[in-house]
């Protein structure tokens, strides 16, 4: 593919934007590609190359691209003239309709993005209980703010031994005390979580768990784990946050809690929620909710843009589309079809390779056994994965070179585009197994 006006537009971009971006994660080598449009499976770029996205907006785009339900909502949402800084009827059904779909929600209250709604999740974990420190998994991204963006993708000579892992900046820029405040458990170790959790138990406000790493491709949480994770919260006073931005509504209609059947005390929302545009949510146990209501001594919660009345309207499009449970169901039925397409074909190369997924997220692993944790991913092949996500991308997928980053599928990738992915993993898988005989 020619990418010349990607390329002009990266040189341009340079001049008024840092690294030609608005978010390193989209950086790329030899230069970021700029986009012009989408539509069901598919995107275009600035130089007219058609791409199957396995992106996906970072799994938020779940009904696909340009989903006539979304934008006739926008559409009706823009022509009454509302924008923000009120409160609307459509706020209201919004909500309704979210609570009914996930049981686990007593209450809910819409932000604008998964980083806003997991600072406001642990202003209201602390305020409810008077503690400062948080526990979170390695491995798992919720944001990009202090108290979180700790130990995420941490570099394994750095970060400690497996049963006992070190907290570690995710990025320049934190403020210290919330490097020393973070407690770091490892993914899927029930007895080295609680003696990690019971040696700082009392200074816990909450413990913040992604129920499956998908921020590291697609890691599901053992459910033992998780009711570890409960007992122990339980035990200690402190709150339990499940992130469910990437898990709610594609693991199960009512999230990962369904799933799983363990119960948070406060869950954020997000992605599928508004297929795509910039939405949130923070939900959970009434009492515990109650602490953010205005009030002395509650925890804020503001926002100009909190409650968008076209963000409100896109969440009941949404909602309605998924609301049925079917799409869910159809997307778990591809993803395993894919997985189980995926194993035959590493087994006929003889190529140590895993694919995990479920509910349309997806990720490729080049590991012996499937992995349970964060370490055991960045332990995998890196050049396999690189020879095989080259063969998808000359196939035509747009595709992530960071091997922890994930990939997903949406309601728009029906047989063709799905028949096509197999017989471009077919091609990376002969290229993995090449580019390892070549390194050895």
């Amino acid at each position: 593919m020619q990418t010349n006006r990607s390329r002009q537009l990266y040189e341009r971009a340079q001049g008024s934007i840092t690294a030609g971006v608005h978010s390193n994660s989209r950086s790329r080598a030899p230069h970021p590609l700029y986009f012009s449009r989408a539509d069901g499976a598919a995107v275009w770029d600035v130089d007219g190359n058609r791409y199957i996205d396995l992106g996906m907006g970072n799994g938020a785009v779940m009904l696909g691209h340009n989903h006539p339900a979304i934008r006739e909502a926008v559409a009706a949402a823009m022509a009454v003239g509302m924008s923000t800084g009120f409160e609307t009827e459509s706020g209201v059904h919004a909500a309704e309709l979210f609570k009914r779909l996930v049981p686990s929600a007593e209450r809910v209250r819409f932000t604008n993005t998964g980083t806003e709604a997991m600072l406001h999740a642990l202003h209201i974990a602390r305020a409810y209980t008077s503690r400062q420190a948080i526990a979170k998994v390695e491995g798992a991204y919720h944001g990009w703010f202090d108290s979180v963006y700790i130990s995420t993708w941490p570099p394994l000579d750095q970060a400690g031994p497996d049963d006992a892992p070190v907290a570690l900046p995710g990025t320049a820029g934190l403020m210290t005390s919330a490097i020393q405040d973070a407690v770091i458990l490892p993914f899927n170790d029930s007895l080295s979580t609680e003696r990690i959790v019971r040696s700082r138990g009392k200074d816990l406000a909450a413990i913040i768990v992604e129920p499956t790493l998908i921020d590291a491709g697609f890691i599901p949480a053992e459910r033992e784990y998780l009711l570890t994770l409960r007992r122990l919260a339980d035990e200690m006073g402190a709150l339990l946050i499940f992130d469910e931005l990437l898990t709610g509504f594609r693991l199960a209609r009512g999230g990962a809690q369904e799933k799983f059947s363990v119960q948070a005390d406060l869950a954020t929302f997000g992605k599928a929620i508004g297929n795509g545009f910039p939405i949130a949510a923070v939900a959970g146990r009434e009492r515990i909710m109650q602490a953010s209501a205005p009030g002395p001594g509650r925890a804020a919660y503001v926002g100009t843009f909190n409650g968008h009345a076209v963000m409100m309207a896109i969440v009941e499009a949404s909602l309605g589309q998924l609301a049925d449970g079917n799409v869910t169901r159809q997307l778990q039925s591809r993803t395993e079809a894919l997985i189980e397409e995926f194993q035959a074909l590493a087994r006929r190369h003889g190529v140590p390779a895993q694919m995990q997924g479920g509910g349309g997220h997806i990720h490729w692993y080049f590991t012996p056994e499937p992995v349970r944790n964060y370490r055991q991913a960045a332990r995998g092949s890196r050049e396999r994965y690189a020879a095989f996500i080259t063969a998808l991308a000359d196939a035509g997928f747009l595709v992530s070179p960071n091997y922890l980053m994930h990939h997903a599928i949406s309601l728009a990738h029906g047989p063709a585009e799905l028949d096509q992915l197999v017989a471009a993993m077919d091609k990376g898988l002969a290229a993995a197994k090449q580019a390892a005989q070549t390194k050895e």
